[in-house]
Parts: C-alpha cells; structure tokens; sequence
C-alpha cells in the first residue's frame, strides 16, 4: 500500500465502512493506532514537503500481519540489534529486510515522533550512500519500520571488533567509507527540499554492506532548516561524545553540527578509539596531539603501517578542522567532501 492510501483509509475508518474487503472500525487498537500514526505522519509530511507533491522513492505501508510473518512471529534468533529498538532479520518478497520495532515500552508522543520522522525524512533523500528505507506499519502503538538488510553490521562494531565475524578495515577503506558518508551528509545539507541536519551522526549509525559500502542510517533526530530563520531543538538531540558543545550550549540547529560528529568519526577512523571509552570526549583528547606534533602516538597501527605521512597528516588535519569549537572555523560538509576526494586519491596512486 503507497502513502497517498493512507487518507483514503483513514477517511473509510473515520466512516465505518469497509476496507480491501474487510469491516474495519475506529474502535479496534489496531485502526485507532493507524489514525494517530498516520495522522501524524501526513501532518509532518505536508509541513516539510510544504504543501508540495514530492516524494523521491516510493515508500509502503505494511500490516501488522506482513511485520509477523516476515519476524517469524518475532523470533528472538532474528534479533541483530537492540539499540533504541530490536531490529530483527526477516524475509519479505524482495528478500532479506532489518525490522526496527520498538517493545518492551508503553508509546510517547516523543518516541512515536521519533519513528515518523525516520519515515517522513527518507522520503526526501534518495543516495546510495543512505540506509534504504521500504516502508513501514501503522497499526502498532509505536510504527515499525522496514529497511535494506546490511550484511556486514555497522561501523563501530567493525572498527572496535565488537562481534566475532568483524575485521580490522584497511586504510584504504577507512577513507574510502569517510568519503562515502560525507557525500551523503553534503547531500542532505545541499540536495534536498530544505537543508535537513542528521543530528546524530556517529559510527553507531553507519551501515556496511556485503560490498563494504557505506550507509548513513538513523534519521529520527533529522531536523529541516531554513536559511531564512533560526531553528532550535527542544533540548540537545543526539549522541554524547559526538555532539557539537556548541548546539550544546545554544541548542541552534545548523549544518555545523553534523560536521563536527562527523569530525569525531574521523578521528575513531584514525585512531580506533572508541568514544564511549575516553570521558573527555574523544575530539578533546585528539586534538592536543594534533597541536603538539604528537600525531603518532595516537594512530591506530594498521593506519601507520599501510598510510603515507601526507595521507595521514591531511585526513588528522581535516578531523582537527571539523571538531573546532565555533562553527563558523568548521569547513562545509561540501569542502570536507572534496577534501576526502583528495586524499582518496592520493591512497589509490
């Protein structure tokens, strides 16, 4: 079932009548969970689409029914993670999906908007570097959602050998997978309807798939801006460690942001040192060897043995630049791009 569905149903609910040959009523948990969701779910639609008809994939509304049988009534052997929610493999007619459903606790109009806003986001970027999303159901107090199934996990578990089938990634790969993220932010910043700020970019939230490409994931904190007026969040969203201290302090939401967590993924792909171990915060720590020419002290070995010192020294440089305190010292998105295209050729020749 396509999106623009939704109001018809909502409308066939609202009236008692029938539905794809089923009486269907307000009355049920069920159909009164799909008028809240989807209810709101349009409303966010037409605030960031502005009234306008765009939508650059097709997205699906699925029953609880399909959610079930693609989990195998949720069977706990197909639980692949537990952060925020339990994703779960499952098996849909165009093969193997992750399936994100929130348990365990009652719904609140924060987590609900959370999930929606994941849906409502992905429906205006469209990048190959970007977790695809196929769609999502309604009928659940909080949605579930459905996306491509990644093989090969997320960043973090693979830089930090967090389970047993993860591998130490190459330098080659690690600028290659920092470019691949920063075309997809630059797209989010530059390509869409309105200039959209992830907000929680973090290696958590960095897919890998049976290629090894990278994937941008998690877009519930994904807040639209506009260059004509100032957009401040209700509190600091997002991830300690990777959060940019001054959205800390102002609560300002702008494109800075994501450059500076993005600066912080750099360096734990420099270093491979996991954030949530240094209680400083890791860009605090990184940038005093940067500053007093101890660079090598703090390099993850393989990133010593396989890269050249012009390579390392430009990508340090460019993590040290991302994570300065004032936004306004922080390179684009764009400018970081073009600036990882460079030294990704300088690895390759």
């Amino acid at each position: 079932m396509e999106v623009s569905r939704v109001i018809r149903k909502l409308r066939k609910i609202c009236l008692g009548k029938k539905f794809g040959g089923t009486s269907i009523s307000a009355s049920s948990p069920e159909q009164e969970n799909y008028i809240r969701n989807g209810a709101t779910l349009l409303e966010k639609q037409m605030t960031l689409f502005q009234g306008k008809s765009f939508y650059s994939e097709p997205l699906r509304i699925f029953s609880y029914k399909d959610i079930r049988q693609a989990t195998n009534n949720f069977d706990q052997d197909l639980i692949i993670g537990t952060e925020i929610a339990t994703v779960y493999k499952g098996i849909m007619e165009n093969g193997r999906v992750a399936i994100k459903v929130r348990e365990g606790l009652g719904p609140t109009e924060g987590m609900i908007n959370f999930f929606l806003n994941q849906v409502t986001i992905k429906q205006v970027i469209n990048h190959k570097n970007v977790v695809r999303l196929y769609g999502c159901c309604l009928e659940t107090e909080i949605p579930v959602l459905v996306f491509e199934f990644l093989s090969n996990g997320t960043l973090y578990d693979n830089l930090h050998r967090r389970n047993p089938n993860s591998c130490s990634i190459s330098w080659s790969d690690r600028v290659r997978i920092a470019g691949e993220i920063s075309y997809a932010l630059s797209y989010m910043h530059l390509g869409s309807l309105k200039p959209i700020v992830h907000l929680d970019v973090k290696t958590m939230n960095i897919f890998l798939d049976e290629h090894f490409t990278a994937k941008l994931s998690n877009f519930g904190f994904s807040t639209p801006i506009s260059p004509e007026e100032t957009v401040h969040s209700w509190a600091a969203l997002g991830t300690d460690g990777y959060m940019d201290p001054e959205y800390q302090d102002t609560l300002r939401v702008n494109e800075k942001c994501d450059v500076y967590s993005f600066g912080v993924v750099l360096i734990e792909l420099l270093t491979a040192i996991d954030p949530f171990a240094i209680s400083c915060g890791l860009a605090n720590y990184f940038v005093p060897f940067v500053e007093e020419n101890r660079l090598n002290q703090v390099i993850d070995s393989r990133v010593l043995e396989e890269g050249s010192r012009e390579e390392i020294q430009a990508f340090a440089a460019l993590a040290f630049k991302c994570v300065g305190k004032k936004g306004d010292e922080r390179p684009t998105m764009k400018e970081v791009a073009l600036e990882l295209r460079r030294i990704h050729l300088l690895v390759r020749s």
